[in-house]
């Protein structure tokens, strides 16, 4: 008897372990969250309800429609899937006036898949999956640990919460207004122009107002840092789940994980010019997050579709996913289409057969495209096609070319290229060069193309037409608020796992009978030290204004990295094998990218145990605390159908003509809808530019609705305050003393219910 209970307890040990050790995430990121502002029960309740509602869900789902082939690929694809999950319950039970019956479908689903025979395999930790191996444990988590530290030191808490007074991007104030409206209607309206349908990609918004009511987080606490660490931890699966899918090798799952959302970037080999090392992943662009997010989802479905292993419950979850991506973003269903045309064209060229699983594919999502193009692609008023339009950003262009035209000014080709000067298409390559060069990492995806076995995969085909799609219209769109750059922030992350998948699918001998294991370790080893010694010593110039100059700074590091490359693959790849080089290039140049990542995290680290700088007071978008809590405090005491008008449009708040205007802050805060605000992003603002003005300084479409509300606020009457509520359904006065002044004469034609140092607000009788 007594030698059978070692056994017992050795064999229970192990689970006992695993499970402290996955405790470590959720309990590292609440701690996380505390540490940069948010309070402890918030946030435990946060992630609980992304774990219950959202993940277990999309889990469960998954494994239901595409057969459970492995633990890796049902937390990540299924972590996506519950997206949709979640959007499709917050729409029916906000249409029907009770959010909080979403936690009635949560349960409701767990008790159809424990009361089913053919569902209830699915449950549990591993379902219908193989138990992965103990390193598979230790290493995922590991990389969700360092993902969070990387974006909470980094990116969240650079971002206080309201109503520290802070400088923040003026479009965390619109992202959060949609949260305000998407808490109580499926169908938004414009939350700034009163009467005027809103017409833009809010998917992500959507999922925040569902994770806010279910949780009972507040909005800004939402958006600010608690939903972007849990999509965090959903890219981390997803590129986990993508690497293995494509790869088809289990240990490449971590490789595609930590390159796609842990340690995420492009190849900088110099402090200036600054590179986005960031990924698409910041505050005040969920929708880009997202987006990245949602691509690698697609992998999922996609991959078992072009390989023929798919059946009706993948087509399921393929639609549902296509769904998903209509709303997160414009860029996306393009790059999809773009991927499909492109894998079916190399596949009938191949393959010698129409390929029709292909062409159904690019159906689908084109249909999906049009769909959408009726009511959430908006904020792209204004775009067209313009070459090279996206060089307007690179460094040291405004320099070199003095063109200081507005974005998506101009004609067929950038202004500065109009008139065919040699000297400006020079300095226009080098730019292109420059910007392919950093992202040089992703389009190695390309070498699956051409490279045996790999070009025989139409998964490749398609994963190599989605890189360059992102890639490539990035260059030829223009967008007046240079959202051309979503193109290729749609792909950074799938780029990272294609080129993963590509390299562990080549084959990497040197030799036969070797492995190429050493000679992978040299050329890695070369392309981190020659990064890190060009980032810390290379002289730069920051008042470059010469093409001369502007080439040798952007292109000349890239040169040393390339002779340095060379000169070790040609020393060790001895039998001039074209796989076995192809591989060891694709490790120099990731390893390359590597170096200034950790730099960046490490400084973020160590500013991470000083204060927050103070804020520059001067900065336009600068909110005060006291406008801030005026607006907190309002939020609580809204009234149904509160109509408000105020003095503030743009930032900073004293209004002018042509003053920016993108003020949103009033609504984001209190949720209040405003007879006219800010009206940067509003379609009609948008196409109005005509491609000759920016979008940020132009009159506003609706010149009565701005002059009598500063009428109301400044010299108001009671003639003038009875039409605005008799016509207009006005309620509310809202006036900010650092916008202009505030007639005391309110005080006798309203009710002041609030007052402090900056705001007044008023309740007409």
């Amino acid at each position: 008897m007594t030698g059978t209970n070692p056994t017992v307890i050795t064999r229970s040990l192990p689970g006992i372990g695993l499970l402290g050790w996955w405790l470590l995430v959720p309990v590292s990121a609440v701690l996380l969250l505390v540490r940069i502002g948010d309070s402890t029960g918030e946030s435990v309740r946060w992630i609980l309800t992304w774990l219950i509602a959202v993940l277990l869900p999309g889990t469960l789902l998954w494994r239901a429609l595409a057969g459970g082939r492995s633990v890796t690929q049902d937390l990540g694809f299924g972590a996506v899937l519950g997206l949709a999950w979640q959007l499709a319950v917050w729409a029916i039970c906000t249409a029907l006036g009770v959010p909080l019956l979403q936690w009635a479908f949560v349960a409701g689903l767990l008790v159809v898949f424990a009361a089913s025979k053919t569902l209830r395999p699915h449950l549990g930790w591993r379902g219908t999956s193989p138990s992965p191996p103990r390193w598979w444990h230790i290493l995922l988590v590991a990389s969700l640990l360092l993902a969070m530290v990387r974006t909470v030191v980094v990116i969240l808490r650079p971002v206080p919460l309201p109503p520290i007074a802070a400088t923040r991007h003026q479009d965390i104030w619109y992202q959060l207004g949609l949260v305000q409206q998407l808490l109580r209607d499926v169908t938004p309206a414009d939350p700034w122009v009163l009467g005027e349908p809103l017409i833009y990609h809010w998917f992500a918004t959507a999922s925040m107002a569902s994770g806010s009511v279910m949780a009972d987080v507040r909005p800004p606490q939402v958006l600010i840092h608690q939903w972007p660490l849990t999509m965090l931890l959903t890219l981390v699966l997803a590129g986990w789940a993508a690497g293995e899918a494509l790869s088809q090798r289990a240990w490449a799952a971590p490789l595609a994980g930590a390159l796609a959302g842990v340690l995420p970037g492009a190849i900088q080999l110099v402090d200036t010019p600054t590179a986005n090392m960031s990924a698409a992943q910041v505050v005040q662009g969920p929708t880009g997050t997202m987006a990245g997010v949602v691509m690698l989802g697609l992998v999922g479905p996609t991959v078992l579709i072009l390989r023929r292993q798919a059946g009706r419950g993948v087509w399921t979850a393929m639609v549902l996913m296509l769904a998903l991506a209509t709303g997160t973003k414009p860029t996306l269903l393009p790059i999809m289409v773009v991927g499909c045309l492109f894998a079916g064209t190399c596949a009938w060229a191949v393959e010698r057969r129409a390929p029709w699983r292909m062409a159904a594919l690019a159906g689908v999502a084109a249909a999906f495209l049009l769909a959408s193009s009726f009511a959430l692609t908006g904020s792209t008023g204004g775009s067209r096609f313009q070459l090279l339009a996206a060089l307007r950003v690179q460094p040291y262009y405004q320099a070199v070319t003095g063109d200081k035209t507005y974005p998506a000014t101009g004609n067929w080709v950038l202004p500065s290229l109009e008139h065919g000067d040699a000297r400006m298409i020079v300095f226009a390559v080098v730019l292109v060069v420059y910007y392919l060069l950093v992202n040089a990492v992703r389009l190695l995806t390309l070498l699956g193309l051409k490279m045996s076995p790999v070009r025989r995969d139409p998964a490749y085909w398609w994963i190599g037409g989605c890189v360059l799609a992102g890639t490539g219209v990035t260059l030829v769109f223009s967008h007046t608020g240079y959202s051309e750059y979503h193109f290729l922030g749609a792909i950074l992350a799938l780029g990272m796992v294609g080129v993963v998948a590509v390299g562990v699918n080549l084959p990497w001998q040197t030799q036969p009978g070797r492995t190429g294991a050493r000679e992978l370790v040299v050329v890695a080893v070369a392309g981190m030290l020659t990064a890190t010694a060009t980032y810390l010593f290379w002289p730069t110039d920051t008042g470059t204004h010469t093409v001369a100059r502007a080439a040798a700074g952007l292109l000349a590091p890239f040169g040393v990295l390339a002779l340095v490359g060379a000169a070790a693959i040609v020393g060790i790849n001895r039998t001039r094998q074209a796989a076995s080089a192809a591989v060891q290039v694709i490790v120099l140049t990731v390893a390359a990218s590597l170096p200034v990542q950790f730099i960046v995290l490490g400084d973020a680290v160590r500013d991470a145990a000083r204060p927050l700088p103070p804020p520059n007071i001067e900065w336009r978008t600068y909110l005060t605390k006291e406008e801030q809590s005026a607006m907190l405090w309002l939020r609580k005491h809204l009234e149904p159908n509160d109509v408000a008008v105020s003095n503030v449009f743009c930032m900073p708040a004293p209004y002018r003509p042509g003053c920016p205007n993108d003020a949103y802050w009033m609504t984001g805060l209190s949720g209040v809808q405003l007879w006219i605000g800010g009206w940067a992003y509003a379609p009609a603002n948008l196409a109005a530019t005509d491609h000759r003005r920016s979008f940020l300084l132009q009159q506003s479409p609706w010149p009565d609705r701005v002059l009598d509300s500063r009428i109301a606020v400044e010299k108001p009457s009671e003639q003038h305050l009875a039409k605005l509520a008799g016509d207009f359904g006005i309620t509310l006065i809202i006036g900010d003393l650092r916008a202009g002044p505030v007639s005391p004469k309110l005080e006798q034609l309203a009710t002041e219910i609030y007052r402090n140092q900056d705001i007044r607000i008023y309740r007409l009788r």
